[in-house]
């Protein structure tokens, strides 16, 4: 149910899609959402905040969603990471040990008191994400790249992606927080995109299928190069980002 008092708060995490790589602020997605959402429903206050980081990779993403969701609350989280599991190892297995103490936090995460406490400590103590600044990122914080060793390659890149995704989920809902996958619009993203939609159907969460998106555009007439942006890599225009908006709307309506 929507408060309105406190207004309502949507978290976009992810990569340089989330992000708007590179577009200004006010054409990345969350920053359209944000728009589309107060259009349609003016008696709210909206923000969704624009936690996408360019080149992270899902356990980046991931090992940063506990410490957002405390300081933050919000009322939706959207999860749009994966593609760069191809290259990027930074925090996964591969790269280091995995954190010891996350099935204990996860297991506290069923105690009111635990999630009081955290609330309290993650708003209160250290570095603070910066909900009004795009990326949300603070001084100190770990730059979000590592490449595997020269001639390495991984096995399976999506390896990673799916207990990622899951521990998001189980995150989430141990805070009583909707969340949303979206895939990617993307050639050679095909098994990362497979990955996302396996994970959301297995745990009962929504994908947002950007390539539908892409898809109805290119029957409105437009073309790729209005579509896909090439400056940093391909990555959505501004357009293509306002036909997924249009797509995600009602989900992401119906989850808050």
């Amino acid at each position: 149910a929507w408060i309105g008092e406190e207004g309502i708060t949507v978290l976009s995490v992810g990569d340089s899609h989330t992000f708007g790589l590179p577009l200004p602020a006010e054409e990345s997605y969350p920053a359209q959402l944000e728009a589309a959402l107060s259009r349609h429903h003016p008696e709210f206050d909206f923000q969704v905040v624009n936690m996408g980081i360019p080149g992270a990779n899902s356990s980046f993403v991931a090992n940063r969603l506990e410490r957002q969701l405390f300081q933050l609350r919000p009322d939706l989280v959207i999860v749009w990471v994966g593609v760069n599991n191809i290259w990027n190892v930074v925090e996964t297995r591969a790269w280091q040990r995995p954190d010891r103490w996350l099935p204990l936090r996860q297991a506290l995460l069923n105690s009111k008191l635990f999630r009081f406490g955290s609330i309290l400590w993650f708003s209160a103590t250290g570095h603070q994400y910066d909900a009004a600044v795009r990326g949300g990122w603070f001084e100190g914080e770990r730059r979000p790249s590592g490449h595997l060793g020269k001639g390495k390659r991984l096995k399976d890149p999506s390896g990673s992606l799916a207990p990622d995704l899951r521990r998001m989920v189980e995150l989430a809902r141990s805070l009583e927080t909707p969340i949303i996958f979206v895939t990617y619009p993307l050639a050679g993203a095909e098994d990362i995109n497979r990955t996302i939609r396996a994970t959301g159907g297995q745990l009962g969460v929504a994908v947002i299928d950007s390539s539908v998106a892409l898809e109805r555009a290119f029957r409105a007439g437009h073309l790729r190069p209005e579509l896909i942006d090439e400056r940093s890599g391909p990555h959505p225009s501004a357009l293509l980002y306002r036909y997924l908006v249009e797509d995600m709307l009602a989900e992401v309506e119906a989850e808050l």
